[in-house]
């Protein structure tokens, strides 16, 4: 997926995503967070998540591994700035790896309209499969 998605704790850009991976059926999307002038995203989210109480799944502080969910203020915006609303919204990662954000549950009709390369993909799929049948 070529376009890059703001990824925004309230009205702050705090990194961007090319939401490279996907399940349409799942209204599901997922990518590597590019962070901005941040230098340690597992600090950064730890911390975060901690003071606004969000729901932690996963905390490894040892491995600097942590994966939250229902993390107030966080949002991804598409590029016209239109926001891609899911019914949960997760970061997980590594300090050492990176970390990915990913946005479950979007309508169908939402997830057409933002994400017709993943949709097409996934139809694709099928449309393959049934002529080599």
């Amino acid at each position: 997926m070529s376009e890059k998605y703001s990824v925004k704790l309230y009205d702050v850009v705090i990194g961007y995503t090319r939401f490279e991976k996907a399940d349409p059926p799942l209204g599901m999307v997922a990518g590597k967070i590019e962070l901005l002038n941040i230098d340690s995203g597992y600090d950064f989210f730890s911390v975060y998540c901690k003071e606004t109480e969000a729901q932690i799944n996963v905390d490894y502080p040892d491995f600097k591994f942590l994966d939250a969910e229902s993390i107030r203020g966080l949002g991804v915006f598409h590029p016209q700035e239109a926001a891609v609303n899911g019914t949960a919204v997760t970061i997980r990662g590594f300090d050492s790896d990176g970390f990915e954000i990913e946005v479950a549950g979007i309508p169908k009709i939402e997830y057409e309209t933002f994400f017709p390369e993943h949709t097409a993909a996934y139809e694709d799929m099928f449309n393959v499969q049934l002529r080599t049948e």
